[in-house]
């Protein structure tokens, strides 16, 4: 049950306000895939992007500098998105939450996994 109250819950908030990056004035929102590129060229979120786990706290700012913007990560198993989760935490991000792996992911967010 829980999980299906995340599902809906993460699902209104998605509608129309997800985003690929940059600062629009509001919180934006942000799908951030964790994984290496190959893994990431054999399927991933529509509408992600691609930060691999040990380059996110450098390259977050890339994408946004909002700290307050929703960052939704996921990998393969979810021990990386965790990672990320906690260097995202240490950098300021505040709304970051780990979604585990990108099944986990596409079905949370109702988005495809595209090649």
């Amino acid at each position: 049950m829980r999980a299906i109250i995340l599902t809906l819950v993460l699902s209104l908030a998605l509608h129309g306000s997800v985003s690929a990056g940059g600062d629009s004035g509001s919180a934006a929102t942000l799908i951030i895939d964790v994984r290496t590129e190959m893994e990431w060229n054999t399927g991933h979120i529509e509408g992600a992007i691609l930060i691999p786990f040990d380059k996110i706290a450098q390259d977050i700012t890339k994408v946004t500098t909002d700290v307050k913007a929703r960052v939704y990560l996921y990998c393969r198993s979810g021990r990386r998105s965790s990672l990320a989760l906690d260097d995202l935490k240490k950098a300021g991000y505040t709304n970051v939450i780990n979604l585990g792996t990108v099944d986990d992911a596409s079905k949370k967010l109702n988005r495809h996994i595209v090649k």
